[in-house]
């Protein structure tokens, strides 16, 4: 959907904008709603699902994958053109959460609050799935497959950790 468009026809549409904090906080669309792209699955009952949704990031790329994520949950749900970088250049205002006029402020994201042995399974299981893709690459191996590979790998890891590799 293009600015002009939702501008016109705002009150049809669930404006969510999944962009970081410190950007909801620098400006807005009046009537949105922030929901950060890792929350969308997490607070989607905060969603009317008899209404549409646009999404609304930066760029538009973001909000993309949060509308495949909502449209996933049965939403009827478009992506904001151009995002806020669109609805600024488009001459539409934005809101801060000042009460002030709004800006466009480059992204930030927050810290990882995780514990630090959540933050490293997390590291550990996309480099095991990243090793997977690039040894199998397009083929669907078996279950046993990719254990065995996996096993292999680990053990060669600790051999080369051990300084016997």
């Amino acid at each position: 959907m293009d600015p002009a468009t939702l501008a016109r026809e705002m009150g049809q549409f669930q404006v969510v904008d999944v962009r970081y904090p410190n950007e909801w906080e620098a400006g807005h669309i009046d009537g949105a709603v922030h929901i950060p792209g890792d929350y969308v699955f997490d607070r989607v009952g905060e969603l009317d699902p008899n209404r549409p949704v646009v999404a609304v990031c930066r760029s538009g790329s973001r909000s993309a994958e949060a509308a495949k994520d909502l449209a996933s949950e049965g939403f009827v749900v478009e992506n904001l053109e151009g995002g806020i970088d669109a609805w600024v250049a488009e001459g539409l205002p934005l809101c801060a959460d000042d009460g002030g006029p709004g800006r466009v402020a480059d992204p930030e994201p927050p810290p990882d609050d995780r514990p630090p042995e959540m933050q490293q399974f997390q590291n550990d299981f996309m480099e095991a799935a990243f090793a997977v893709r690039d040894h199998f690459g397009d083929t669907e191996p078996s279950e046993e497959e990719v254990l065995a590979f996996l096993r292999e790998r680990d053990a060669r890891k600790a051999a080369g950790d051990n300084g016997s590799g």
